[in-house]
């Protein structure tokens, strides 16, 4: 095209999933110019994916990434440019490009967005870094409204929802003909652009390296971190995150020589004061007495609100420190450093913390968002055995309710992940490792983001639940570890769904199947009374009305909750795990 005097590219901003990258290389096509993506440059120079750079490096160490490549792309000229969703809110990046720059801000509605999201993303575990571990059509809505006013700035929008590829196409490059001499002889337009909207663009929370996910729950965000060797950075990250004060450590005894003292070291180096309570192992510490150790031990140290709780340890750990913090001093702040697949993958996420009554599991609690999750992959390598395996029942539990290909790689390789001493020294194992953590980390904060206070969605992570915690209840909490009752209650559950026609006999023994694979019982031990556990369960904190509710699967990857279940299919399914009473 004869391009006016100062003319030299065309800039398209907006959302991601509006369609930019595909609209470039079209437009370009029509002007008989070069195509330009920002996206593909960056991972180009990086040499890796867009989701890398972001574990690696961090938000900030991707914008200024992204900066290097608006300043390389400002400097070509007849090229169309398609920016990423956050290049415009810099006014650095917009004065670049702005300058003999005519830009389009393409525009959808987030349904037709999620619907693109789904669309590309189908088949593959990659998660968008902005999106990750958060209820998207939330997320979504909240970025665009906060962006809006940035993308308002353009010289034209697009709205590209139900418009064909080629109509927009030619909307964009008549506009280019029609309007771009005006629109760059406009010094207003260049100033307005640089100085911005007159708000303030969204802030950037660099959360720094190794973010698995992010948990959004109602005011809280915060991140949740998973790689090896992480609690050596412990302090840098409780920096980074502007947690001050004194640390006080809860610790498992089991582990507080090992991994205790290299947290306390790793704190101590960064310059903090600490304080550390060794908690009894075992479900049993989960009590009221245990709870009142932990608060006369707050006040003998005098601990203030501004002091961290630092929760090192499994499970039980987790849910006692989080319930400590959650109430001394009306709330303390919490940070969890869970070294059990359990707690790394479900209980140090979401802020579900309690303790238990002899009369049940969990009774006593309240809903208490750390401020970080640090999951040390590292930990794993000195797990026993046992605990390793009954923490997998809660990623097996995750592939059945949200992740049906995941079920595939945990059946190949189930030898390696249940081995993580050897991926200390072998490179494939331990980033495989790190990937299934990360991949259930990600489930369970998206689950949490979208329905903090179980009131709907929730629910279905306690699939399995509702007879396993019976089971626990009558073994007096220590005969049955919490993953191997998970395991057989999962396992009555398929009964309970396949009896009811949802689900076949080959999903059920897809359960059975998968459960020996991680050396998880699918039978009780002997001397469980059914009477005992239908008592158990009638106890239980999720029945409502009188009524039990039962998390069941319609399909892999498709939970539902039924409250109607007959008491005669709940019988048949609870022999089939414990024997008939």
């Amino acid at each position: 095209m004869s391009a006016p005097n100062g003319f030299r590219r065309v800039v398209l901003i907006g959302f991601s999933a509006t369609g930019k990258s595909v609209l470039a290389p079209m437009i370009a096509h029509q002007l008989g110019w070069d195509a330009v993506d920002l996206d593909v440059e960056i991972e180009r120079s990086a040499g890796r994916p867009i989701p890398e750079i972001f574990v690696d490096e961090g938000e900030t160490g991707f914008r200024a990434r992204e900066r290097a490549a608006v300043r390389a792309a400002s400097e070509r000229e007849g090229c169309v440019i398609a920016t990423g969703g956050g290049v415009w809110l810099d006014a650095e990046n917009r004065s670049l490009l702005a300058d003999g720059g005519f830009v389009v801000s393409l525009e959808a509605r987030a349904a037709t967005i999620l619907a693109r999201y789904a669309e590309t993303e189908q088949g593959t575990t990659e998660v968008r870094p902005m999106l990750a571990g958060v209820d998207p059509r939330r997320r979504v809505e909240t970025l665009k409204a906060a962006r809006q006013p940035f993308y308002a700035l353009s010289d034209l929008t697009v709205h590209t929802d139900e418009i064909a590829i080629g109509e927009a196409v030619d909307e964009i490059v008549d506009a280019v003909q029609r309007r771009s001499a005006r629109a760059l002889a406009s010094d207003a337009r260049l100033r307005e652009m640089q100085s911005g909207p007159g708000v303030a663009a969204p802030p950037q929370n660099d959360f720094g390296p190794d973010v698995a996910c992010i948990v959004e729950a109602g005011t809280s965000r915060y991140p949740v971190y998973c790689a090896w060797g992480l609690l050596e950075r412990s302090g840098d990250i409780m920096d980074r995150l502007g947690l001050g004060g004194r640390v006080f450590l809860m610790v498992d005894q089991s582990i507080a020589d090992s991994h205790g003292e290299s947290v306390i070291a790793a704190l101590t180096a960064a310059g903090r004061s600490v304080q550390s309570y060794r908690v009894p192992s075992g479900e049993s510490s989960k009590s009221l007495a245990q709870l009142d150790a932990l608060y006369g031990w707050l006040s003998e140290h005098r601990a203030e609100r501004r002091d961290v709780i630092f929760a090192l340890g499994g499970g039980v750990t987790t849910d006692l420190a989080g319930t400590a913090a959650a109430t001394y001093l009306r709330g303390m702040p919490l940070v969890h450093a869970p070294t059990t697949v359990l707690g790394m993958v479900d209980a140090a996420i979401g802020g579900k913390v309690a303790i238990d009554l002899p009369s049940g599991k969990n009774l006593v609690g309240a809903f208490y968002q750390p401020r970080a999750v640090l999951a040390d992959v590292a930990t794993l390598a000195t797990l026993p055995a046992r605990e390793l395996r009954s923490g997998f029942a809660e990623v097996i539990k995750h592939g059945f309710i949200r992740d049906e290909p995941m079920l595939d790689l945990l059946e190949a390789e189930a030898d390696t992940l249940l081995n993580p001493a050897s991926a200390a020294e072998d490179q494939r194992s331990r980033q495989l490792l790190v990937d299934v953590i990360t991949r259930n980390q990600a489930i369970k904060a998206a689950v949490v983001s979208a329905d903090e206070r179980e009131s709907d969605l929730r629910a279905i992570l306690n699939y399995g639940h509702t007879l396993g915690h019976a089971i626990e209840a009558v073994t007096g909490y220590s005969a049955v570890l919490h993953g191997e009752a998970v395991a057989m209650g999962m396992v009555a559950v398929a009964e309970i769904g396949a009896a009811l026609g949802l689900i076949d006999e080959a999903v059920v023994s897809r359960h059975r199947r998968l459960l020996d694979r991680f050396g998880l019982p699918t039978q009780s031990p002997p001397g469980l009374s059914r009477t005992d556990l239908l008592d158990a369960m009638s106890r239980d904190k999720k029945v409502v009305g009188g009524k039990q509710n039962w998390v069941l699967l319609e399909s892999v990857g498709n939970p539902i909750v039924r409250h109607n279940v007959p008491p005669e299919v709940v019988s048949e399914a609870i022999d089939t795990v414990v024997g008939p009473s």
